[in-house]
């Protein structure tokens, strides 16, 4: 008699079997739910908007350096819109807080405030570079504010640069702060000497960071010494915030027969 034995499986088969079915569970990831799909993408979608929105109003600081905005030239000093702009520039200028800073300080009184170039006459003023052909909107647009000290040792200028002044496209011209330097570091050193006329002898500028246009400066002069018809000045160039921008030192000449150079009022 026959027996009916019960069917039993492989035991390679059933192995090979569990593996593939182990791999194709595995190898199936689970599909993430639409709502978390759709959050990803909104975070996404707002963190690009907002690092557009702040790097436009905030720029990387090499980025603006290298790519700044437009800007429209210089106005004519002589229309509506040069007066105002002037106007408010020189509103700017004596509400500056450094200023109200340097005349509310507890030396103030052994110092005093001038303005360069204001008393320059005319037939002068238009042919003479820094008071006349660099000034008006956009460029020089008013004359600094000077904050000298009484005994003639020491200034502090306060001078607002334009963007009609660059080299680089935003960056004020190398050449511009060495010619204000120059005018600046002269007067420190013509005050203590008797002829009060004299000429550059030399003038040394090191850059320490670019200079961006459309902002006020702060240009620092001390007389180091008095040696014969020699003047010896030193200088720094800074921002409001007290970005140190130029250094330089400076050596003025007065000449026994320079006094057929007529003298120029050039901080009175």
């Amino acid at each position: 008699m026959f027996r009916l034995l019960p069917l039993r499986p492989h035991p390679s088969r059933l192995s090979s079997g569990l593996r593939s079915l182990s791999g194709n569970v595995s190898q199936a990831p689970a599909a993430p739910p639409r709502r978390l799909r759709l959050v990803t993408v909104a975070f996404a979608l707002f963190s690009t908007g907002a690092a557009y929105t702040l790097g436009s109003i905030y720029p990387i600081q090499p980025l603006a350096l290298l790519f700044p905005s437009p800007a429209p030239p210089p106005i004519d000093a002589s229309s509506p819109a040069g007066a105002e702009y002037t106007a408010s520039l020189e509103a700017s200028l004596l509400s500056l807080p450094y200023l109200t800073r340097l005349q509310r300080a507890p030396d103030a009184k052994d110092w005093y405030l001038t303005r360069p170039y204001v008393s320059l006459p005319e037939e002068r003023r238009v042919n003479h570079l820094t008071a006349g052909v660099l000034r008006g909107p956009g460029k020089l647009a008013v004359p600094p504010a000077l904050w000298a000290k009484r005994d003639e040792s020491e200034a502090i200028v306060i001078v607002h640069l334009g963007r009609g002044l660059c080299g680089h496209d935003g960056i004020v011209h190398g050449g511009l702060l060495a010619t204000l330097l120059d005018e600046i570091m002269a007067r420190n050193a013509i005050m203590n000497l008797p002829e009060r006329i004299a000429v550059t002898a030399t003038l040394n500028v090191s850059y320490r960071a670019p200079t961006k246009a459309d902002q006020f400066v702060v240009v620092h002069t001390k007389l180091d010494e008095i040696k014969g018809r020699k003047g010896f000045v030193s200088a720094t160039v800074e921002t409001l915030d007290g970005v140190r921008l130029a250094e330089a030192t400076y050596v003025l000449f007065s000449h026994s027969h320079i006094n057929v150079l007529q003298p120029i009022t050039m901080f009175h």
